[in-house]
């Protein structure tokens, strides 16, 4: 696949980042990605929170380095009347502003969108929380975590006699980002047309809740009973993962024809005849006699062999596979998922590739990670500033560049 050599569809776009941790950071990772100038604002001496997550590679945090690469980075002193100007200045030249502070701190530090909204009508102002911006819980801190807990994600998995399940990785903060990032692009077509920005609110709790349309639909029919199901579907069987001799593998026959088709597949057609088996909400019935039954087969074969068997017959399969088997796989390889790009500190790093292709080209990751203030000079003469000014606003320390 080719280099999308245009740096994707948002150039041009400017984004002003105060944005901390992850699900935040995540919109304007995407953005940056797709060519939008991301000026990540980072507090004086210190940075984001995240640059002191463990673990590290030669002082970097390399849960912050992942999450980070395509931007800029700017150290000021918000506090500091100098810093909030050039803020101000900053506001001037952008399309969004994205914070995920507690509720009110942006508005405290004299930069909300009330007041930015006056230096630039168009701009789209996105803020993320925990909790949204009303409710009883929306002065309280929010982590992936939390957000499955209150969102009801967490209490739906894991198995049906064991333990609530949280995800092995921050699956809430990465989906409160993707609807925020839609959200902002909306408005900012909006924006364009009509010359008038807005205000845009979005808390991870709400956003875990949508994740969970299903169990709404069971309450609203009121067939709710509160359970989990494990590695199993609740209105498909066989859909789930079933124990191989080597590892596991993912088994969906969501008709009657794939059901028919594994049974000859895997060589067990007296499963077909089974009147326990007979269709669907039978299977249902009965998941854990059909889980056991299939079990006894999967049990015999290694992963891919299953997998390859299936798959020939049609029958929707996959090797379970550890993270480093997806990372380094042949389809990961063909598909280019990941890019090596240099990273200051480091040398040579892979960095997951944006997964969206335009005309099944593969979009260039432009940089690595910003080191704390490495653009601060390059970001002030963007908006107008002379180098006496520049160096003013680093002797007085307003601005700086630790490059931690």
């Amino acid at each position: 696949m080719a280099t999308f050599e245009t740096k994707g569809p948002l150039k041009g776009m400017k984004v002003l980042d105060f944005t901390i941790a992850l699900a935040g950071v995540y919109i304007s990772w995407q953005l940056a990605d797709m060519g939008a100038e991301v000026w990540k604002v980072e507090r004086l001496g210190a940075g984001d929170q995240a640059r002191y997550w463990d673990p590290f590679i030669n002082g970097l945090s390399t849960l912050y380095t992942a999450y980070n690469k395509n931007k800029k980075s700017i150290e000021l002193d918000l506090r500091a009347p100098e810093g909030k100007q050039a803020i101000y200045d900053m506001a001037k030249e952008c399309d969004i502003v994205l914070e995920n502070f507690k509720s009110g701190s942006i508005d405290r530090l004299g930069l909300g969108y009330e007041t930015l909204k006056e230096i630039n009508p168009k701009i789209v102002f996105v803020s993320l929380s925990g909790f949204g911006a009303t409710g009883p819980l929306l002065k309280y801190p929010c982590y992936d975590a939390i957000a499955a807990a209150r969102g009801g994600l967490a209490g739906s998995n894991g198995e049906p006699d064991g333990a609530p399940m949280k995800a092995g990785n921050a699956n809430c903060d990465t989906l409160t980002g993707t609807h925020a990032l839609n959200a902002a692009l909306m408005a900012v077509y909006e924006a364009r047309r009509s010359g008038k920005g807005c205000h845009i609110d979005i808390g991870m709790t709400d956003t875990v809740m949508v994740s969970c349309g299903e169990t709404i639909m069971d309450y609203a029919r009121g067939e709710y009973k509160g359970s989990r199901f494990g590695n199993h579907d609740r209105f498909t069987a066989p859909y789930g993962l079933f124990e191989a001799r080597d590892g596991w593998v993912a088994i969906i026959a969501d008709t009657e024809e794939r059901w028919a088709a594994l049974c000859g597949a895997l060589g067990v057609p007296e499963l077909k005849d089974d009147p326990r088996f007979a269709d669907n909400a039978a299977r249902i019935a009965h998941r854990d006699e059909l889980a056991e039954a299939l079990e006894a087969v999967t049990i015999r074969l290694k992963r891919q062999e299953a997998e390859q068997k299936l798959l020939a017959a049609g029958v929707p399969a996959s090797e379970v596979l550890p993270f480093i088997e997806a990372y380094t796989s042949d389809h990961a390889n063909a598909t280019q998922a990941t890019q090596f790009v240099e990273q200051k500190k480091i040398g040579m790093l892979r960095f997951y590739t944006s997964p969206l292709r335009f005309n099944n080209e593969i979009t260039r990751i432009a940089r690595g990670t910003a080191l704390l203030g490495e653009d601060t000079a390059e970001i002030l003469q963007e908006i107008g500033y002379s180098e006496e000014k520049i160096s003013q606003l680093f002797a007085d320390g307003v601005a700086a560049s630790t490059l931690i």
